[in-house]
């Protein structure tokens, strides 16, 4: 038997993975999506819906250009894993290793004889001329490629795990893999993070097994897809805790411990039940008194005054509605920019963009926009969160020529979000747009088309010229705008439940 061949049937041990075995790109689920980990193996087949996602197909794309770019220029000679079966890519990065080959793209590395069965793949093995391996008088190292600017906790935990298979394939103890980000090197230290590797591995088990279902993530993006309209149901029907604002996970656990495990049971306590259990010995938070009124807004479905006189607000003689869409950095030689300013103009009746199809036409638009706003201490200019107003500011610096109209827009600016935080409780799980407005009954009209989505689309239609994709862009940042008008009217028809 060749030495290959005596590797592979060793870390096969017979057979082939399977999903009762650990892919470590399950690392992204068990640490960001665990309940869509949990789903994957205990929900109905039959509720998961699939959900394109433009901007990460570009982004992948994107990170496969930089990763070969990269492995060009470091790598003189390397061999390309792409076997069909998991078998033969195992058996392929074998033969490459024993071949002492510069560089291995793509290499799957197995232990399915170990606790867990491990398995994965790997951007990168470079050969490390040094050292002698079961292979011969070199061995090789992990460098993994990454589009991110920084090291995240799934990457550090799944590289850790390959290393680990690594070394025991190759009978040598590399304790480090490197990873490239966009701007810097990073040399990570795999063995001293073997024992949280067991401990998520152990997660893992007990969330296969079902003696351990995860907390979803807030909705609208309860998880991930194919789980997501799935989990927001769930935690929907169940009435969860998790739809309570400012809960963190430790005062969830303390609730739950007392047997409140849903908003019914916190508007059941009572207000003074809730304080006990989420005493704030400093003071510094309203914490039990925002979770207790949270759960009556769920509890009759509509808004609670927090405090008198914020809302509704004063209107000016025009009431501007604005979002703004902005372009993705995905490379060092690209840069972000605003590309479109959408406004729902009130008095109007209408929807006004100004587009920008390239940086060189980001000044102008902003020039468009503060015409079109007209006098500032005329005109209201309301949006939702401080992305749009901390953006002016940055571009004052970069647009000294309309440096003074940015201060004019930036003068009539209303954030929304903080009046309604400020004003009331709603039955929401946050006060995200996206949150709030389907609180009320705002729906946007399109299911494919999002804020990543919208700038995919964005440059699809620069190059290939389909006004249709532009169309979905503009269709999507006019709903945004309107949602803003659409909870404003709302809460002023509706009937809001005050509280002595």
């Amino acid at each position: 038997m060749s030495l290959v061949e005596d590797i592979f049937d060793k870390f096969s041990a017979g057979r082939t993975p399977s999903q009762q075995d650990f892919n470590a790109g399950k690392f992204f689920l068990l640490l960001q999506d665990p309940f869509g980990l949990w789903c994957n193996y205990h929900a109905p087949k039959e509720e998961a819906v699939k959900e394109d996602n433009l901007y990460e197909d570009l982004r992948s794309k994107t990170d496969r250009d930089i990763r070969d770019s990269w492995i060009h220029e470091h790598c003189a000679t390397t061999t390309i894993i792409n076997a069909s079966s998991e078998a033969e890519r195992f058996k392929q990065t074998l033969e490459a290793m024993a071949q002492g080959v510069e560089g291995i793209i793509g290499a799957n590395l197995w232990d399915l004889s170990g606790e867990f069965g491990c398995y994965g793949s790997v951007n990168l093995l470079k050969k490390v001329p040094q050292g002698q391996s079961v292979f011969g008088p070199y061995h090789y190292q992990i460098v993994q490629l990454k589009r991110a600017g920084s090291m995240k906790e799934h990457y550090a935990m799944q590289t850790a795990l390959l290393c680990s298979i690594l070394n025991k394939i190759q009978n040598y103890q590399e304790p480090k893999a490197l990873f490239i980000f966009k701007s810097k090197e990073q040399m990570l230290d795999c063995i001293r993070l073997e024992e949280r590797v067991k401990k998520h591995l152990l997660e893992w088990q007990a969330i296969k097994e079902g003696s351990f279902v995860p907390e979803t993530e807030k909705p609208p993006k309860a998880a991930l897809s194919p789980w997501r309209v799935y989990a927001n149901k769930y935690v929907f029907d169940k009435k969860d805790l998790v739809l309570l604002p400012h809960l963190n996970s430790a005062q969830r656990a303390i609730l739950r411990e007392n047997k409140i495990n849903t908003y019914e049971d916190v508007f059941n306590a009572g207000l003074d039940k809730i304080k006990e259990l989420l005493f704030d010995p400093d003071h510094k938070s309203n914490i039990a008194q925002d979770v207790y009124y949270h759960a009556l807004a769920y509890h009759y479905n509509k808004p609670i005054l927090k405090q008198k006189g914020l809302f509704p607000l004063p209107p000016k003689e025009r009431n501007l509605y604005f979002d703004f869409e902005t372009t993705e950095t995905f490379t060092k030689d690209t840069r972000s920019f605003v590309y479109l300013i959408g406004v729902w103009d009130k008095e109007a009746g209408k929807f006004v963009s100004f587009i920008a199809k390239s940086e060189a036409e980001e000044e102008k638009i902003f020039k468009e926009f503060a015409n079109y706003m007209g006098e500032p201490q005329k005109a209201a200019l309301y949006h939702w969160t401080e992305y749009e107003v901390k953006k002016m500011k940055e571009l004052c610096s970069k647009y000294p020529a309309i440096s003074e109209d940015l201060q004019k827009l930036i003068s009539a600016c209303i954030d929304l979000k903080v009046v309604m935080e400020k004003a009331f409780y709603f039955p929401s799980p946050s006060l995200s747009l996206k949150a709030a407005a389907p609180a009320f009954g705002f729906h946007w009209r399109q299911d494919d088309c999002g804020a990543m989505d919208s700038m995919v689309y964005f440059t699809k239609w620069l190059t290939e010229g389909d006004e249709n994709l532009l169309s979905k862009v503009l269709m999507y940042n006019e709903d945004d705008c309107i949602a803003m008008l659409y909870i404003e009217d709302y809460l002023k028809q509706t009937e809001i439940i005050e509280v002595k």
